[in-house]
């Protein structure tokens, strides 16, 4: 079942949509999320899996959840256009302190042109505070980038011009000067 019809697909389940908010006690970040379980079973496996955003306000442990809206919805398209409502709305009121890492309604099953332009549109909207994460990654880890850095110079590569293999860290420059059956542009 492709991406398209999975959102499209009825299911009796989110008859029960729920759209919550966690918000921690000590900072006044926020998350804004969607089940059609009961909220409790929902905050249980955010505690369980750690994997997204709303993690980083349920690890302080001081934090308070609570139910934004109940509304029955036949698709998990309606339920992610929902859930994109309130967190639009969360994200225009209180900026920063909203912590999703995606607002939802853009769906990867419609066209590629309306994909690529949601997540410019993102990627403009949180520049500094993604420039700000790369920075802190970068610096947390600069020794295992090194590392790895250097094991993928090592790595074959074979000229798709010339059928030439050599290392990764030679790609660049027989690309540019030394391949002599690359077409000329």
């Amino acid at each position: 079942m492709n991406q398209q019809s999975k959102l499209d697909t009825v299911d009796p389940k989110y008859h029960n949509t729920i759209i919550y908010c966690i918000i921690c006690m000590t900072t006044g970040e926020m998350y804004v999320g969607s089940t059609h379980e009961t909220l409790k079973r929902r905050i249980r496996k955010h505690i369980q899996l750690c994997d997204c955003s709303a993690w980083q306000i349920m690890e302080r442990e001081n934090y308070k959840t609570y139910e934004i809206q109940r509304w029955p919805c036949n698709t998990l398209r309606e339920v992610l256009t929902l859930e994109g409502g309130w967190q639009r709305a969360y994200k225009a009121s209180f900026g920063d302190f909203l912590v999703n890492g995606r607002i939802e309604g853009a769906f990867r099953g419609d066209s590629a042109e309306a994909e690529q332009e949601y997540y410019k549109q993102y990627r403009e909207e949180h520049k500094e505070k993604i420039q700000a994460r790369d920075k802190q990654y970068r610096e947390g880890h600069t020794e295992e980038m090194q590392a790895y850095a250097k094991q993928y110079q090592k790595r074959p590569w074979t000229c798709e011009y010339c059928n030439k293999t050599m290392t990764t860290g030679a790609k660049s420059y027989h690309k540019r000067v030394s391949c002599k059956s690359k077409p000329t542009d």
